[in-house]
């Protein structure tokens, strides 16, 4: 694999294009916010970025442990979710804004993960436009969504909304808009899967020294990938020995790249098991696979054009099988219960292949078949030559795996503009959050409505009754909780919930009033200690007697 300047260059310009428009909808929340209507920096999925702030504000404020926020039970830390934490040391080190520092570290990563994609794809296809190809799919495809949703008039098809529009790990130009630790990830999974495809091949010791260094990376950021590390390799090494007898020494290598990440993916295990409160949080991350139809439908036409491309790539020598056996691996894994609420996280990683592979059955099938087909014989005779038609149909192709990319990026970018209700806060709100970054303690758990409890841990780092999907433990039962709280609960009631939760302040706002008639300056265990306008703040009293 030789790569020239001229193609580092090509695969940055392509990078930075990608930057550039996944940055669109950030820009456009920005030149829309107002003193109303804060724009608080992130699009698509809130929830998660607020967790992700949420970690970067205890690295902030010098914690390595991190404790789940969102949440009033008092649990012990653990060394989890550190790419975060890190990434708050960073941005206090610096002096940085940690929305800035986020961003700053979504653009660098997603930048290295792209380039490590054209890399690897380049580590397959030997000729300059397969490879191109290859990296515009990467980049920039997605599925058939757009044309379900134009058929079916609605935006839920069959039972949930098209996978290119929520199902961010499928997609590169989703997973750069969003998450860099995911782009992080990727990167080292890739260059992971090459060192040990090298090792595999020449038996180099550095090749799989550096392969264990990136796996661990790997696993510190996703554990769970450790698990396909190891059947990928192994499924692999298992079928070039069978084919070409190789000799076992190559194994304990392949071992060592297994066995060196174990140890942090078994402390994080162990730890998710044995805190109950982090159990109680994996008890709801859910994250089941759809049916397949939507995995098909998601990837459409790179899917379609994969297929061909796996037929010739398993019969080849060398690395090639690699790709679909990657593939056929991971399939099963979707739906299989030793990993049940991880199953659709085992998809990550896997455009890589399915992109390339469908480079090759483009340039290998579908092209060499239309240069020979009736129809190009019909225009040659007109003067219009195979090779203009190869390259319409190649155009068509691709040009039918953007939509999705498209109507995605445009609908991010125009819910930003409206100012959608979860990604803005008023001013109000926000010199609330700060009065209580400057006069409470991180532990002083705050009771405020479900919005509101999701923005506290991402704007100053301090506890709230709830706020995340998953981080809540037993969300259901305290959002009806803190909906009775607002609305028709007794004093005793209320007084009781105080107490039991350890709830030190009380927010009330607009958001907060949404949910019931309660007047907290209307009972004597609530004392008013910060007012903006439609926003007041209300520390419990020290006695809380029924």
């Amino acid at each position: 694999m030789r790569i020239s300047h001229s193609e580092w260059g090509f695969a940055a310009l392509l990078a930075l294009t990608v930057l550039a428009i996944t940055g669109l909808p950030y820009m456009a929340g920005w030149l829309a916010s107002t003193p109303d209507r804060v724009f608080e920096g992130f699009v698509i999925d809130i929830d998660d970025a607020h967790s992700h702030l949420a970690k970067m504000q205890q690295g902030y404020q010098g914690e390595w442990r991190y404790r789940l926020l969102f949440t009033p039970e008092p649990h012990d830390g653990a060394y989890i979710h550190t790419f975060y934490i890190a990434l708050g040391h960073l941005a206090r080190l610096i002096d940085a804004d940690l929305v800035t520092t986020y961003h700053g570290a979504r653009l660098i990563f997603g930048f290295v993960y792209l380039l490590a994609a054209y890399a690897f794809a380049a580590f397959f296809l030997s000729d300059l436009a397969g490879r191109r190809l290859a990296y515009v799919l990467i980049c920039f495809s997605s599925g058939l969504g757009w044309l379900a949703l134009l058929v079916s008039g609605s935006f839920v098809v069959g039972d949930i909304t098209p996978v290119d529009f929520w199902f961010i790990e499928m997609y590169s130009f989703f997973t750069v808009m969003l998450f860099p630790h995911t782009s992080l990830a990727l990167a080292l999974l890739l260059i992971t899967f090459g060192l040990a495809l090298r090792y595999i091949e020449t038996g180099r010791w550095t090749a799989i020294s550096g392969a264990m260094t990136s796996a661990i990376g790997v696993s510190v950021i996703h554990p769970f990938m450790l698990l396909v590390i190891a059947l990928v390799l192994g499924g692999y090494w298992s079928f070039v020995s069978f084919r070409q007898r190789l000799r076992l020494w190559r194994l304990p290598g392949l071992a060592a790249l297994v066995l060196a990440p174990l140890p942090i993916v078994v402390y994080q295990y162990v730890t998710m098991v044995s805190n109950r409160v982090f159990a109680g949080w994996q008890a709801q991350s859910l994250t089941l696979s759809p049916a397949p139809w939507h995995y098909a439908l998601g990837y459409g036409v790179v899917l379609a054009l994969a297929i061909p491309g796996s037929w010739w790539a398993l019969r080849q020598g060398g690395r090639w099988p690699f790709l679909p056996l990657w593939l056929f691996i991971i399939a099963p894994l979707l739906y299989a219960p030793v990993v049940f609420n991880l199953q659709r996280r085992m998809i990550e990683g896997a455009q890589i292949p399915l992109c390339i592979l469908a480079a090759v059955g483009m340039t290998r099938y579908v092209l060499p078949a239309v240069g020979r087909s009736r129809l190009a014989i019909g225009l040659a005779t007109h003067g219009y030559s195979s090779r203009r038609l190869e390259l319409l149909v190649r155009n068509l192709l691709v040009g039918l795996t953007l939509p999705s990319t498209l109507l995605l990026i445009l609908s991010a970018i125009l819910v930003a503009m409206a100012g959608a209700p979860d990604m803005v806060h008023s001013a109000d709100e926000i010199a609330a959050v700060d009065w209580l970054g400057a006069n409470s303690t991180p532990n002083d758990t705050v009771l405020a409505s479900y919005e509101v409890g999701g923005f506290i841990p991402a704007r100053i780092g301090h506890r709230v009754f709830m706020g995340h999907w998953t981080e809540t433990v037993d969300l259901a039962s305290k959002r009806a909780a803190a909906e009775r709280f607002y609305g028709g609960a007794t004093d005793s009631e209320r007084r009781a919930m105080l107490r039991q939760c350890g709830i030190v302040y009380v927010f009330h706002g607009l958001r907060e009033r949404a949910l019931g008639n309660f007047d907290p300056a209307q009972v004597d265990y609530l004392t008013l200690v910060f007012t903006s306008h439609d926003v007041s703040i209300y520390q419990v009293t020290t006695s809380l007697s029924l």
